[in-house]
């Protein structure tokens, strides 16, 4: 029971809502009234974030590792200093990195499902206003969210028929539930679509952008509908997408280093982030630790960035951000992350997690106009406004793709250049490619099998119901 440690509440929400409980059981009335109720979601929010403590007891976010790194490293962008198996893909079902990210979802899930089991037997008159449906719309995005990383990690999601797909939780974990099946692709994919709609229903239309919105609740529609990929899913996509981009509070950074290194979460491009916690460095402190670069660009990455301006600032070394690939290349100095801020100077701006934003909108809708046979010309121009915002003046490449599959290797580029080190969006990009795509990215990868991770060894002893391992990888 302490996947559902993350909801016992104190009073306010800046008391330690990720501690562990006293006992197994959590109280079936732990949301009494709207204040409650507003603490138990803030848990929500904490768990999904990875909240907890550093190695010097200061509290933090931990969540960059799942949503971050993990996913540079799979897409073979960014290398640890000494590269392990994700970078290889060679991955083991007893492999950290696995455990890590399949359990972090689970405690999301069952945190979530307590706020909606409890919340939708509460009645409507304890709520002021509409909150209790927006309460409700922001856990089971939050539900879908988690759900959604499970299947793009460890489902053969590119299968609609497949019949391995997400442990599906849709009620809070309790001893005569915890053995399970896990479900198809196709009932992963429904119970995801399902719980976002009804998101888009309930949640409000403005809101602080470490909360989630409709307008989080329909690019993540678009994410989902681009990885299913079935009849009609494309154009939906490029309506959803269009609708955000003329309708929503959120406009492009005119630079978007200005929103990396002075903007941070407070850029209007920022749909939905994660907020650090004061004081901490955990995060720069994964990158940089001890005056040491732990996780390299990888000789793809810097070869992506090869002419683009970017490599100036996005990559770089102790001595300062990068300044030209010649420069980058010749050194002996490790060549790290500088995204989020140059190494050897840590700021609050570098623990800012970005779980979604307006620049990945625009690339999904030119993808999606390309793949439903929509207008090429505006998949093209969108592209090159989001280029455009990130200093690129040179269009050529993107000007002399005049078929479809010419077009969608450039936007595939920018989604590696432009999304890197976010939340998982570059590996999502490379799924959506054919594998012979892919490997001029990422050659670790051998087949679509091994595009996912397995799920991990303990899994199958704590639940045996749950069926067979992802092809190519062992149970134990």
């Amino acid at each position: 029971m302490c996947l559902l440690a993350a909801i016992v509440l104190n009073t306010s929400c800046d008391d330690q809502l990720n501690a562990l409980p006293s006992q197994s059981k959590v109280d079936d009335n732990i949301i009494v009234d709207q204040q409650s109720a507003e603490v138990a979601l803030n848990g929500v929010y904490y768990v999904y974030s990875m909240c907890g403590t550093d190695n010097y007891n200061v509290p933090c976010t931990r969540c960059f590792l799942n949503y971050e790194i993990y996913p540079a490293q799979f897409s073979g962008l960014v290398e640890s200093y000494r590269p392990g198996t994700l970078e290889s893909h060679s991955v083991l079902s007893t492999d950290y990195a696995v455990e890590s990210m399949w359990y972090q979802d689970y405690q999301t899930l069952s945190a979530a499902n307590v706020v909606i089991d409890q919340m939708t037997q509460k009645p409507d008159n304890m709520f002021s206003d509409n909150r209790k449906a927006e309460i409700i719309g922001e856990a089971t995005l939050l539900r879908a969210f988690a759900h959604y990383d499970l299947l793009r990690h460890f489902a053969q999601f590119w299968d609609i028929n497949s019949s391995y797909g997400v442990l599906l939780r849709m009620e809070a974990v309790k001893t005569g539930n915890i053995a399970k099946a896990r479900s198809t692709v196709k009932e992963s994919y429904d119970c995801i679509l399902a719980d976002v709609e009804t998101a888009i229903t309930n949640c409000s239309a403005t809101k602080n952008n470490t909360y989630l919105t409709k307008w989080t609740a329909k690019g993540l529609k678009a994410r989902v509908l681009m990885m299913r990929g079935a009849s009609g899913d494309y154009a939906s996509a490029a309506d959803i997408t269009h609708d955000i981009i003329q309708n929503s509070p959120y406009s492009l950074e005119t630079n978007i280093k200005d929103l990396f290194r002075v903007k941070g979460q407070n850029s209007s491009e920022v749909m939905f982030a994660i907020q650090p916690k004061a004081n901490q460095t955990k995060k720069y402190n994964s990158y940089f630790l001890s005056s040491s670069v732990q996780y390299v660009a990888s000789s793809t990455l810097k070869t992506l960035l090869r002419d683009d301006p970017r490599i100036t600032w996005m990559i770089g070394t102790i001595k300062g951000d990068g300044s030209q690939y010649a420069d980058l290349i010749k050194t002996t100095d490790r060549i790290g992350v500088t995204k989020y801020g140059q190494l050897g100077k840590s700021t609050t701006l570098w623990e800012v997690s970005y779980q979604m934003r307006l620049s990945e909108i625009y690339l999904i809708r030119a993808e999606a106009l390309v793949r439903s046979g929509g207008d090429r010309d505006e998949a093209k121009n969108l592209l090159k406004t989001v280029m455009s915002h990130a200093g690129v003046t040179d269009f050529s490449a993107v000007n002399a793709a005049t078929t479809d599959e010419a077009i969608l290797i450039q936007i595939f580029y920018e989604m590696e250049k432009n999304l890197f080190c976010e939340n998982g969006q570059e590996l999502d990009a490379q799924m959506r490619m054919p594998v012979s795509a892919v490997q001029t990215i990422n050659p670790a990868i051998i087949a679509k099998d091994y595009m996912i991770l397995p799920i991990p060894a303990d899994e199958f002893t704590k639940n045996p119901t749950i069926g067979d391992q992802n092809p190519g990888y062992s149970k134990i």
